[in-house]
């Protein structure tokens, strides 16, 4: 018997299509959003935040940033992965109150030494955003094993995008995530044998 997860691994695929008519229930999406919280991320820092857009005027905006694909066009719901560059300095009350909770009780001064290290590369942005990527598997597994079809859209007018989830200044968007019911059947796997 194969465990649960990868039975969800096997199932998942990026739906191209979706039944726009069936919307997500608030559970899915406290579901998804859960998974995508419990997600690894180097540092603890955890430097991301989710959007969860259903309303039908702002998934419009998303799909039209999305160049109108259309996954993005016919989606259900949209869950967007925002990167929280500027909350990274590593003076922030954020990076303090991260550092202090992954030291869990000990000295978090090897935390910040290292990280310090990566900042002061000045690639701390592309950084967060690769981080954020964790999250998004965790989020598209979650959908396969609620038997949701996902797609993840990473081609997108970046302006565009933030200005319709309204971001603020110092997030960046790096992943859009459409779900919904597919309206298509999943397609034979291809992928290349191990080895």
């Amino acid at each position: 018997m194969q465990p649960a997860v990868l039975d969800a691994i096997q199932q998942r695929y990026a739906c191209r299509r979706f039944d726009a008519d069936r919307p997500l229930s608030a559970g899915e999406l406290s579901a998804l959003l859960e998974a995508g919280r419990l997600a690894p991320s180097a540092f603890g820092l955890e430097p991301w935040r989710f959007i969860a857009v259903t309303d039908a005027a702002e998934r419009a905006a998303i799909a039209h940033a999305c160049y109108d694909q259309p996954a993005a066009s016919t989606a259900a719901a949209f869950i967007a992965i925002v990167a929280l560059v500027a909350a990274l300095d590593p003076d922030s009350d954020y990076v303090r109150a991260q550092f202090e909770a992954e030291a869990r009780g000990a000295d978090p001064a090897p935390i910040y030494e290292a990280f310090r290290a990566l900042y002061q590369t000045g690639s701390v942005a592309e950084w967060a955003c690769g981080q954020c990527n964790f999250a998004a598997a965790h989020l598209l597994l979650q959908a396969a094993h609620l038997g949701l079809g996902s797609c993840p859209v990473g081609g997108f007018d970046a302006a565009a995008l933030a200005a319709a989830l309204r971001l603020p200044a110092g997030e960046t968007p790096t992943l859009v995530i459409a779900l919904g019911q597919c309206a298509d059947a999943a397609p034979h796997r291809l992928r290349k044998p191990l080895g």
